[in-house]
Formats: C-alpha cells, structure tokens, sequence
C-alpha cells in the first residue's frame, strides 16, 4: 500500500512540475541566460541579500440604516504582512527566510462579541546548496500557529456566549523536510521533499477533558503532540495575468507514510491583487485546505478587501 501511495504521489509531483514549467514557458522574458557563476554571485562580495516583502491594511463596511429589505451593519478590518530575506554566497549556499502575518477581525452590529476573519502567523527557513544553475540540495524549517484564541460561539437562552477552541501555540506545527529545490526565477519554485518529518502542537487544556475516543486537532485524549513522518511538496507561483493584476499562488501537499497512506493533505493559499495606485489596492483571498486528521472535509476561507498596501 505505501509503495503504491508514493508511486501515486510522485506522479502528483511530476505533473504539478510540468504544469507550472509550461505556464513559466508562456511569459514573454528578455532576460539573458546567465552562467552559473553568475547566477549567484552578486556585487557583494559575490555574496547576494535580498530583502522584500509587502504590508496592507483592507477593509470591509456595509451599513444599513431603517432599510426595510432588511440587513446588518458589518465593518472587517485585516492587517498582514509579508517579508522575505534571502541570502546566497558564490559558492552555491542559499539561506532564503519568510515571515507571514496575517489578522483579521469581524464587527457585526447586534453581536456581544467581536469575531476573528483571519488568524495567522507563520515562518519558514530554507537552507540549500547549488548544483546546478536552477537545482539545489534543500532544508526547510516550518512554523505555523495562530496569535489569537478561537471560538465558537452559541447562544443559550437567547444569551450570546462563547467557548474557546484554540489559542497561539494550539495548534502550532514544525515541520522539518529534505529534498531538491527547483527555482529558475523570484516568482516560480518547487520544493520536493521525500522525508518530512511534522510535529502537531496542543495545549493539554483541551485535550485532559476530551472523550475517550474524540480527539482535538487529531491529538488523543491527554496528549499534547502527534508525529507525522512523510512525503511534501511545496511550490509557489506568481505572475501579472493582466497590467496591475497580480496573481499568487502557494501549494502545499504531504502525504503521510505512518497512517491514512491513500488520504493526500493540501493546502492551497491563492491571492489575486489589483493595485489602484502605489498605496490603493485590493486583494482577493482564497484559501483551500484538506487535513483529515482535522476535520475530514475541505475547508475553505475567502476574504475580498480594499485598503493600503506597502510594498519594500
């Protein structure tokens, strides 16, 4: 049954690289090819930092006064940021860093309490050495975890309550993988990782109380942590699909060896962007996500705003 699995999900890797190869493909670029030596050396020393990234503040509002079709004032406010810091030394080392923060928070007219629209915070590091001109050997270090604690919200004899689910550090992940990079461009790379090695984070104070056979996050009853050894692929994507329409994608796939071979998790974070101006722009947000040991079901998270956005 493995063996079929990792058949299975090495075809998934192959045509997920043929596809973004051939997209690649299509965009009209003069660049000149440049030598290996040239690719990662730079006017530093031959050493090569690049510091980038991107902030935004967007904003949701409907308001709703004696309107006799009926509705409710809303306002969304959502705060993130995106930076990355990437090293290279002439002798192939790569050392590539990223930092996501992403916060959101909902205000419903009528309601007792304010409601989380996103929550997340995330850092990755990647380690590599060169082989070739667009291949390296690879590391990548992961860690997710939200900052603000969750809910779920009832009403009980029609009093609005709430009780908390989650909370930073609960869940949190770390993920360690091994593997080849594949990165020919800034907008287009692939990481495939035959040994991934994922640790899944709980707080005790929602596991102690937990049914014999009910789980939190798909940690058992007074367990704090559940180990997954596997198989990922992560890749990112971005292009300009039309003049200041920018469209961003990252995939994540793991397949875990231990448990649930013929189950393939993913997760699918897609951004379209439309800059107004410098400082005005929108973002669409799209965020596809499949764990079975979380819910069993595709989840999935949608955000539209307009609002400032700062680009470094």
């Amino acid at each position: 049954m493995i063996k079929t699995q990792i058949i299975y999900f090495l075809k998934i890797i192959l045509v997920f690289f043929l596809i973004n190869s051939w997209l690649y493909a299509q965009e009209d670029t003069t660049e000149e090819e440049l030598p290996f030596d040239a690719v990662i050396q730079s006017t530093l020393g031959g050493k090569r930092v690049k510091f980038y990234g991107n902030t935004r503040l967007n904003f949701n509002q409907a308001y709703f006064s004696n309107w006799i079709s009926g509705g409710e004032s809303a306002m969304t406010v959502l705060f993130g940021l995106d930076y990355n810091l990437d090293y290279s030394y002439r002798n192939g080392l790569v050392w590539d860093n990223k930092i996501i923060l992403s916060l959101g928070t909902t205000y419903i007219s009528g309601d007792k309490f304010l409601k989380k629209a996103d929550d997340r915070f995330e850092i990755s590091s990647l380690v590599g050495k060169q082989i070739s001109p667009y291949w390296s050997y690879s590391s990548i270090l992961n860690f997710k975890t939200q900052l603000l604690p969750g809910y779920r919200y009832y009403s009980d004899e029609k009093v609005d309550k709430r009780d908390k689910v989650s909370q930073i550090l609960s869940p949190a992940y770390v993920q360690l993988s091994l593997g080849w990079n594949y990165e020919k461009v800034d907008n287009f790379w692939i990481n495939m990782s035959p040994l991934s090695v994922k640790v899944l984070l709980v707080s005790r104070n929602f596991t102690d109380d937990l049914l014999p056979e009910s789980k939190y996050f798909g940690v058992g009853v007074g367990k704090s942590a559940k180990l997954f050894l596997g198989a990922a692929v992560n890749s990112f994507y971005k292009t300009e699909i039309l003049k200041n329409i920018f469209w961003e994608n990252k995939l994540s796939i793991y397949l875990n060896y231990l448990e649930k071979q013929q189950n393939i998790d993913f997760d699918w974070d897609t951004n379209i962007r439309f800059k107004v101006n410098d400082k005005i722009s929108g973002n669409f947000i799209m965020h596809l996500l499949y764990d079975d040991d979380l819910v069993g079901k595709l989840q999935l998270r949608e955000l539209l705003g307009l609002g400032i956005n700062v680009d470094l």
